[in-house]
C-alpha cells in the first residue's frame, strides 16, 4: 500500500524528462516551464490534485508552438499562429 504522501505528488522529475524526451528540448528548460506553469495554475486553484495534469498540457502546447515557429523561421515564412 502506498503512503498517503506518494499518492499526493505526481512524480515530477519523470513528468518533465517525459516532456523533455516528447519534445527534444534540454531538460533545464523543460522544467522551468513546466515550474512556471504549474505555478500558474496553482495561484487560483482550489482544488490542486490535478494540476500537474493541466500544467503537462500547457507546457505541451507551448513546445510544439515553439517548434512551429521555428519551423515557420527555418522555411522563410511567417510563424504559424494558432487561434
Amino acid at each position: 500500500m502506498m503512503s498517503s504522501s506518494a499518492q499526493k505528488e505526481p512524480d515530477q522529475t519523470r513528468i518533465i524528462a517525459f516532456l523533455a524526451e516528447e519534445s527534444q528540448q534540454p531538460v533545464a528548460d523543460v522544467a522551468k516551464l513546466y515550474e512556471h506553469e504549474r505555478a500558474e495554475l496553482a495561484l487560483g486553484a482550489h482544488i490542486t490534485k490535478f494540476l500537474h495534469v493541466f500544467a503537462i498540457r500547457r507546457v505541451q502546447e507551448i513546445l510544439r508552438k515553439r517548434v512551429a515557429d521555428k519551423l515557420g523561421a527555418l522555411a522563410g515564412g511567417s510563424p504559424i499562429l494558432s487561434l
